[in-house]
């Protein structure tokens, strides 16, 4: 069985959420592209846009490896910067989103 990841998000972001991980995706294979050529301009600002707006959504693992590719990139290290893209494509493709009621 394929190990899932449940993540809890405010219900108030589920009409919103479906486009949001499209966009992700499709960045994803932009970031991979960058990653193999290694276009450090472009990895810094997916990974930019992934640590802006991960945790908005509930999705702060997204964040996590969007601020660790982004600092990769603007010190022009490729170390590391394929296992978190890779990392990325796992939380992605393994994610189950549980929508709950959260008090303000």
């Amino acid at each position: 069985m394929t190990e899932r990841i449940l993540v809890q998000v405010d219900e108030d972001l589920e009409a919103i959420m479906g486009r949001y991980l499209e966009i992700r995706q499709k960045e994803l294979v932009e970031l991979e592209e960058a990653v193999e050529q290694k276009n450090f301009e472009i990895i810094r600002l997916l990974g930019h846009r992934l640590k802006g707006t991960g945790s908005s959504y509930g999705l702060d693992e997204l964040t996590r490896l969007g601020t660790l590719i982004e600092d990769k990139a603007m010190d022009e290290d490729m170390s590391d910067v394929p296992d978190y893209t890779a990392e990325i494509r796992h939380f992605l493709t393994h994610l189950d989103i549980e929508y709950i009621e959260i008090d303000e």
